[in-house]
């Protein structure tokens, strides 16, 4: 039931991020479709995850899934938080599903992410997700290599 909500109602950022790795828009313009620089061919696919489950489940890794996007799905119990991590030169959104999360960005400060709320973290950024609430938060991050 989550899923069906997500895609119909989150936003039409998804959409784009859906697009990007299917190949009909080309992230790097000037290419046919599905082409990259390199000429390597990316075909659209339609990744599934188990949305009832806890565990971290990837679900594109790269070159080997797509041109540039690594992404998988993470649910933070209560009073859990993901390690505190810089990405260097991916650049990451947070997609949530469901429950209410913190975006910790050392420097920066916290951020609230939740359902309808997307959160971007740029290149070479120390951050944390963190579940402060009585439910799981249950969120996609999706992060790709920048230009520099």
């Amino acid at each position: 039931m989550v899923h069906k909500i997500f895609y119909s109602e989150i936003m039409k950022v998804p959409l784009m991020i859906i697009l990007i790795v299917s190949g009909f828009i080309s992230p790097e313009f000037g290419y046919p479709q599905g082409q990259t620089a390199n000429g390597r061919i990316c075909l659209a696919k339609v990744v599934s995850f188990d949305p009832d489950s806890i565990l971290c489940q990837p679900l594109l890794n790269g070159e080997k899934d797509s041109v540039a996007f690594y992404s998988g799905v993470v649910t933070l119990s209560p009073d859990q938080s993901g390690e505190i991590h810089n990405n260097e030169v991916y650049e990451e959104m947070i997609v949530p599903l469901e429950g209410e999360g913190q975006l910790k960005v050392t420097r920066q400060g916290t951020l609230t992410v939740k359902f309808g709320k997307i959160a971007f973290i740029p290149p070479h950024t120390e951050h944390q997700m963190v579940n402060m609430g009585k439910k799981n938060f249950k969120y996609i991050y999706i992060a790709t290599k920048s230009k520099k």
